[in-house]
């Protein structure tokens, strides 16, 4: 009976973790095509002097883009521990 329970236990986080292997990864091709992600447990959008500041925090990573008042576009895709290059670059 011991022996189901942890081969049940493995095979759950097993699949956690490839389901999660698979949003970060859909997430990411988004992210490069210019496309917020599916998944956002937190989104922040503020006014900035140089357009509008849109961010999306998700499960490990974070989703970030600037628009910019002259229609050119800032995104990327980092983990959540990292910097933001965008607050750094533009100190807003």
């Amino acid at each position: 009976m011991k022996n189901i329970v942890n081969t049940v236990i493995k095979v759950l986080i097993i699949l956690i973790l490839v389901v999660w292997v698979f949003f970060v990864f859909t997430d990411y091709m988004r992210a490069k095509d210019g496309k917020k992600p599916k998944i956002c447990l937190k989104e922040t959008s503020e006014k900035w002097n140089d357009g509008d500041y849109y961010e999306c925090t998700s499960f490990g990573y974070r989703y970030y883009e600037l628009k910019k008042k002259d229609n050119t576009k800032d995104y990327g895709f980092i983990t959540i521990f990292s910097k933001n290059p965008i607050k750094e670059k533009y100190g807003e």
